[in-house]
């Protein structure tokens, strides 16, 4: 049909901050320092494992990667890394992303993606554990 949007099968990853606005609300300045070091290193790992940064939306990630694998592979590392940067902060002060996969088609338009699939990824985003991830895609090589 010429009238079919541009859709294509994307490994549709989503990452936001849990308890985001307690952080700025406790320490705007220092919270948005070290979030945007962190989302360099979130976008670093992305692109480190094959995946394309869609948008950034404050302190959320839309990211799409042609593999369930490269997307469950990059969150481990991102989760892994932000851990050990947290290490030495008080429970209180870390920034802490929560991560949500999902294996869909997306709508593909003005290099963003959009549909249902993207909805999903944020939906599952929101029911991980602060530096966790959730997913709705099967990959037996993966744990």
């Amino acid at each position: 049909m010429a009238d079919q949007l541009p859709r294509k099968l994307a490994a549709v990853f989503y990452a936001d901050v849990a308890d985001y606005s307690r952080l700025t609300g406790a320490d705007e300045d220092t919270t948005h320092r070290r979030l945007s070091e962190y989302l360099d290193l979130v976008s670093d790992l992305i692109d480190r494992h094959q995946g394309k940064v869609i948008h950034y939306a404050g302190d959320a990630v839309l990211a799409d990667f042609s593999t369930v694998t490269s997307a469950l592979e990059c969150a481990a590392s991102i989760q892994n890394d932000l851990s050990n940067r947290n290490q030495d902060l008080p429970d209180e002060r870390k920034i802490q992303f929560r991560i949500g996969i999902n294996l869909g088609e997306v709508i593909v338009d003005r290099d963003d993606i959009y549909g249902n699939d993207v909805n999903v990824a944020a939906r599952l985003e929101g029911l991980a554990d602060a530096g966790g991830v959730s997913r709705q895609a099967h990959v037996d090589q993966i744990a």
